[in-house]
């Protein structure tokens, strides 16, 4: 999708404000993680469509499982046409202007989706859907900088040597040992060859012999080039194939280092594990960096893939939990959540009958 050509003035209300600064001080005051035990973290995207009505519960099955944070690889809203859950919450059967919902839409996402998290840290990452005109990656950044300037991520800057460097949509954060890299390839210009230089920084720093950096996370809304969800990814675009295969091979090279390395995608509204477990990658290496899709938060659901992993899974809402383990090596699981998940964490005014059919008939 290209860049957009025209921006819309993006107003944070208040009350929003507020939430985001108690967020911050929430998220300050957690103990640290001790790297020596075993924690988890989670991560899903694709929270258009019925969002409001997965999130909470997502943020529920977060909380209850004491995850260190959750971790939303794009695409918040639908932004060309009203989310099913917006239009059921709001004035049922009066339908939005377009340019209506469009000013309402981010802080929708805001109010009935992060918001249940709190205080646990969200992080956040961009998607196509967050491209859609009169939306600008300037508008993103405006609209969520109290997101994109956590203080896991102003202290990384610092530490980095980039005190001062612009808040943007791609960045890192490093938990216990782990390197958490969000990418930001919602748009047919990236990799941006800016984005590549400083992901190639991240990565000679990480593999610094004294980097203490054992695990390498990558996290994007598209997936890489010649995955089994490739119909659907970075292989849309020259640029996108050229500067992904090249990210591909420098996360190789990491686990070939000694690394642990895993990359994780959205995108494809559906869950995927063993996603670069394909003939091109066979081909072009002797092993297969782990990676998944779970585009499973809310977002109108896809078919598998004809080469998707047996263990692959479709019309299916839920979370993919990382465990990580003292030496630095990750177990991924997913986390299924059913309609009852949905209806006990539900919002106020999410009418039930909306609920079941976002989880009934939301797919293809």
């Amino acid at each position: 999708m290209s860049r957009d050509r025209f921006p819309l003035p993006l107003l944070i209300s208040v009350s929003l404000v507020m939430f985001l600064i108690a967020a911050v001080a929430a998220s300050r005051g957690r103990a640290p993680e001790n790297a020596d035990t075993t924690w988890t973290f989670a991560v899903s995207g694709d929270s258009r469509n019925c969002g409001d009505f997965v999130m909470p519960a997502i943020a529920a099955k977060v909380k209850a499982e004491n995850d260190a944070f959750y971790w939303h690889l794009g695409d918040f809203r639908w932004m060309s046409s009203e989310d099913e859950d917006m239009a059921a919450m709001s004035n049922p059967g009066v339908p939005m202007s377009k340019g209506e919902y469009q000013q309402r839409a981010w802080d929708d996402f805001l109010t009935h989706q992060i918001a249940a998290f709190a205080p646990v840290p969200v992080f956040i990452g961009r998607g196509n859907h967050e491209t859609v005109a009169p939306m600008t990656r300037e508008g993103y950044i405006a609209k969520f900088s109290a997101l994109l300037d956590r203080p896991e991520i102003a202290a990384q800057r610092q530490a980095d040597g980039a005190d001062g460097a612009p808040v943007g949509p791609w960045y890192h954060w490093v938990h216990n040992g782990v390197d958490f890299i969000t990418l930001d390839n919602s748009t047919h210009d990236e990799f941006l060859a800016a984005q590549m230089r400083w992901l190639r920084s991240v990565l000679d720093r990480d593999l610094d012999p004294h980097s203490n950096v054992h695990t390498i996370i990558a996290g994007m809304h598209e997936a890489l080039p010649h995955s089994t969800g490739s119909e659907h990814a970075m292989d849309d675009w020259d640029l996108g194939v050229r500067t992904g295969e090249l990210v591909y091979r420098w996360m190789y090279d990491a686990q070939a280092a000694g690394k642990h390395v895993y990359i994780i995608a959205s995108h494809s509204h559906y869950y995927s594990p063993n996603v670069f477990n394909t003939s091109y990658w066979k081909e072009h290496s002797s092993k297969i960096v782990p990676g998944w899709i779970v585009g499973t938060a809310g977002a109108h659901r896809y078919q598998l893939p004809r080469h998707a992993d047996p263990a692959a899974k479709m019309n299916v809402y839920g979370l993919l939990r990382g465990t990580v383990h003292a030496d630095g090596a990750v177990d991924f699981n997913f986390v299924d959540l059913s309609e009852a998940d949905l209806e006990k964490a539900k919002w106020p005014e999410a009418p039930d009958a909306a609920i079941h059919d976002c989880f009934v008939h939301n797919h293809d």
